[in-house]
């Protein structure tokens, strides 16, 4: 067997396959950076898979009050992405699908909900309400105002897709032996020793399977943060699943998945009271979602990036930030004279790694034989 040269050298690695990892290495790629992404379990991580996909606009924050900085700059994100699709932006996406063309917000009649409209407003600095409704939501019995709040929700398996299948030769899932001017450590949970604070935020997701139709709706109401969020999945075998965060899933990873369940209902009941569900099936998925610790009350801060020697530390915070992470990272290896040696080297002979099943295609599902549906 021929000896494998020890001399082997990258521009970059960057550790960790979800989102800003894929995000950066095609940004380096097209750079010139000769780069290399290490993913030793999946590609598409654990976080990422399991995102629901939305393109915040930073409404939801702004609405509770917060109309700040921060939410404007969120809300410039959504046109970096659809930039993206179109096939324009440093990063191509046009072979990714869109789930929905946007997510509305469902915000109920009452003292509450005006308050929540004017923030709206004052927000897009329009009607909001002025909108034509879905079909499916005009039958669900919802009594407010609607809000299209100009949200792309993404198909994410498809996005991590279209993000690594021009790159896959650069994806593997070890790099030994491989020496780097610079490692990026993008893996969340294997960033815990670069020594940033960070928090562990667990959730206990919800999953309703055989949906009655599509859905794609933050539930909104008194709390900064929406009684549920909703967004439509399908499965492998066509079926079509509701995914809930917000509110439900805001639970230890080990609460009794029952709470969950009782919870995803009742805001169905609350808001939709005429949705008929029928032979749903159900599951919970647990995941900590791990940040770099906020620094503006309860939003999530703009991405963190943390240079450590040889090594560059990066935290996105959410799925919509992963471009201007990448920004970050390129500004800052720039700046540290790291330059593009526009080289295209061979890392066939590292393993290979394989891409991560959404949470939907591996969720231990039970029949609902309760009588709470909505």
């Amino acid at each position: 067997m021929a000896e494998r040269d020890t001399n082997l050298r990258a521009d970059i690695i960057i550790h960790g396959g979800g989102i800003a990892g894929l995000w950066t290495l095609a940004r380096l790629k097209n750079l010139g950076y000769d780069a290399l992404l290490v993913e030793p379990n999946a590609i598409g991580g654990v976080q990422t898979i399991a995102s629901q996909g939305i393109i915040h606009s930073g409404l939801k924050y702004a609405i509770g009050g917060k109309i700040n900085a921060l939410a404007r700059e969120i809300s410039a994100m959504p046109e970096v992405w659809r930039e993206a699709l179109s096939g324009s932006g440093p990063v191509d996406l046009s072979k990714a699908k869109r789930s929905a063309e946007t997510q509305y917000m469902m915000i109920p009649k009452g003292v509450m909900g005006s308050i929540l409209k004017i923030g709206a407003k004052s927000f897009f600095g329009t009607e909001v309400e002025k909108i034509k409704w879905p079909p499916e939501i005009s039958v669900t019995g919802f009594e407010g105002s609607l809000v299209d709040m100009g949200e792309p929700v993404l198909d994410i398996p498809s996005v991590v897709r279209t993000l690594a299948e021009p790159y896959m030769s650069c994806i593997r899932k070890s790099a030994d032996g491989v020496k780097a001017a610079k490692h990026i450590y993008t893996a969340a949970e294997g960033n815990d020793e670069s020594g940033i604070e960070t928090q562990r935020r667990p959730l206990l997701m919800g999953l309703l399977k055989n949906a009655p139709f599509p859905l794609w709706v933050h539930l909104v109401g008194a709390s900064d943060k929406p009684a549920a969020t909703i967004t439509t999945h399908e499965t492998k075998d066509g079926e079509l699943v509701w995914y809930f965060g917000g509110q439900v899933a805001e639970r230890g990873k080990n609460e009794n998945p029952d709470d969950v369940y009782k919870a995803m209902f009742d805001a169905l009941k609350k808001y939709m009271p005429l949705t008929e569900i029928n032979d749903a099936e159900l599951a919970v998925l647990p995941i900590d979602r791990i940040e770099a610790k906020p620094g503006v009350g309860a939003l999530p801060d703009t991405p963190v990036l943390h240079n450590k020697g040889d090594r560059l530390y990066a935290w996105p915070t959410k799925l919509t930030f992963a471009p201007m992470m990448a920004d970050k990272i390129v500004e800052e290896l720039a700046s540290q004279n790291i330059s593009p040696s526009h080289n295209h080297s061979d890392w066939s002979f590292l393993p290979e790694v394989s891409y991560a099943q959404p949470p939907w295609e591996k969720a231990q599902w039970i029949k609902d034989k309760s009588d709470r549906q909505a």
